[in-house]
């Protein structure tokens, strides 16, 4: 589909873009988009019509016209604006894909969400309690804290040094841990803690830990790398690790077909 773009969601990626502190070739800036579709291929699915508001994922997007596949645009919920539209795709995509595909969280799990007041984390910390899981939640600041409480996190604890490891210890440990955070001490100390036979998710961008290193730490924990917008610039391959059978099994246009439409179930 073309798109004629009236807002753009700038995500982590797109910071170390322009920063040129990205690992690897970046794309060009933009990915979360909302837009009206002004022209449509012959294949579109059902349910996209030309003239309609959409929101996604469209490589290239900080500008005023994008192309993408239909199968990564969704109709936009009438209660957004462009502009919180197209803050939601990549986080709530990533979220959904976590959880969902590369961990497959069942209800009544305890899953460790680091960062969990900012975009993924706050995404998935939702995805979770659709799933029945149990969260667990961390932040920085006090006042990040204060708002996850405010959310009904009712497990919360800091993610500035390894202080969480023995209280969730103390709770029998989690089944999952999705990480984003790569200061000393962070991933050995969420490994730690992971239940035998656990997953843990990799989301960040720099200083990660390579499989081969978590599997050494952890031989009987599943590690996984997600990235959602290297997967988008490389249309149909998989930048991740441990989960090739679940994405053998659902095509990856159709994941992210299912994750926006999770997301317009969760809005009024």
């Amino acid at each position: 589909v073309q798109l004629s773009v009236k807002a753009v969601g700038i995500n982590f990626r797109d910071v170390l873009n322009v920063l040129g502190m990205y690992p690897g070739d970046p794309g060009a800036p933009g990915g979360d988009c909302a837009g009206i579709i002004t022209a449509m291929g012959a294949d579109a699915p059902a349910g996209l019509v030309v003239g309609q508001p959409v929101f996604g994922l469209a490589v290239g997007s900080l500008g005023t016209v994008a192309q993408c596949s239909s199968y990564t645009v969704a109709a936009m919920p009438p209660c957004l604006s462009y502009e919180a539209a197209s803050s939601m795709p990549t986080v709530f995509i990533t979220a959904q894909l976590a959880m969902g595909a590369v961990t497959g969280v069942q209800p009544g799990e305890r899953v460790l969400v680091h960062a969990a007041a900012g975009g993924v984390g706050l995404a998935a910390l939702q995805v979770l309690c659709a799933l029945g899981a149990v969260p667990v939640a961390t932040a920085g600041s006090p006042s990040k804290r204060s708002l996850l409480r405010s959310l009904g996190m009712q497990a919360v604890v800091g993610s500035r040094d390894t202080q969480f490891v023995g209280p969730l210890a103390c709770l029998g440990g989690v089944d999952v841990v999705l990480n984003s955070l790569t200061s000393p001490g962070m991933v050995g100390g969420s490994l730690s803690v992971l239940r035998r036979g656990g997953r843990f998710v990799e989301i960040g961008k720099r200083d990660i830990w390579a499989p081969a290193a978590a599997a050494a730490e952890r031989p009987d924990v599943a590690h996984s790398l997600l990235a959602v917008d290297f997967l988008l610039m490389r249309a149909c391959r998989v930048h991740c690790s441990g989960w090739r059978q679940a994405w053998q099994q659902a095509s990856w246009r159709q994941s992210l077909w299912s994750a926006m439409t999770l997301l317009q179930q969760q809005l009024p």
